[in-house]
């Protein structure tokens, strides 16, 4: 058995159906835990059939993440049919939306981006969170990534929702730091080469860190394998030196290092 076998019952992953959501789901297969895949489309039952095909456990579900509501419903329909108790989730689903900045964007598109990225992905978490909370225990990884680090009105829309999925991984580890062993965590993987990175790169966008796609699933494997982690609430590139912060508690990290917020001088 794995460290992660032994830690996690099973994990739910959004944007399953393709890019780094896909390469997480078959990563963590791989690694003999069982796998939800979730996305708007039928490709997380390819990909929910394909880990099966390879000795694997996987279930899928088509839900629509704009639908907020739907989504909790969805998800928690499918927990109450399990009996999996300790969960680990990986909300890679995500959109860019159209280019533009706030001069010549249609905020309507900007809404559903934030639907999509923020919304939906935290109303997968509401819809395990009665579980998690019941055993007192989760891993939780978001990805933040474009524009959350700085600037980048080209693709106003998708900046903004990755802003606000930076401080709601930083605001759940502060709602759920006393209520068991729980970890959350922010990811920025770096530039993957997939369909997103190619529309961004379409439409003119730099590109800074290009990482491999197993870089963000390693990641994934061990941080929800870990039995404990100093960032926790963070916000984490994929190229820092985060393995040596792992088995560590929080305190012994730089308490103003991998936050969203200015530093004061």
């Amino acid at each position: 058995m794995t460290q992660l076998s032994e830690q996690i019952d099973c994990v739910i992953v959004t944007g399953a159906g393709r890019g780094i959501g896909a390469a997480a789901a078959r990563h963590l297969a791989s690694r003999g835990v069982p796998v939800l895949c979730i996305s708007r489309t039928h490709h997380a039952h390819s990909v929910s059939q394909e880990i099966s095909a390879n000795g694997g456990r996987a279930f899928a579900l088509t839900i629509d993440l704009a639908d907020a509501g739907a989504t909790k419903i969805a998800v928690s329909e499918w927990l109450d049919n399990t009996t999996y108790q300790r969960l680990g989730v990986v909300l890679a689903a995500g959109v860019t939306g159209a280019p533009g900045g706030l001069i010549n964007s249609n905020l309507a598109d900007w809404l559903r981006v934030m639907q999509t990225n923020l919304f939906g992905n935290l109303a997968v978490v509401q819809g395990l969170l009665p579980r998690m909370l019941e055993v007192r225990f989760g891993r939780i990884v978001m990805f933040g990534g474009g524009g959350a680090a700085y600037g980048y009105p080209l693709f106003g829309g998708y900046a903004l929702s990755k802003v606000a999925v930076v401080r709601a991984a930083e605001n759940l580890h502060e709602e759920l730091k006393d209520r068991g062993d729980f970890g959350v965590v922010c990811l920025a993987p770096g530039a993957i080469e997939t369909d997103m990175l190619q529309s961004i790169r379409q439409a003119g966008g730099e590109v800074r860190t290009v990482a491999d796609i197993s870089e963000p699933a390693n990641f994934v494997e061990q941080f929800l394998g870990s039995n404990h982690c100093a960032f926790s609430g963070r916000f984490v590139h994929v190229r820092d030196d985060w393995a040596k912060w792992l088995g560590k508690g929080g305190s012994e990290l730089n308490p103003q290092q991998w936050f969203l917020r200015r530093i004061e001088p």
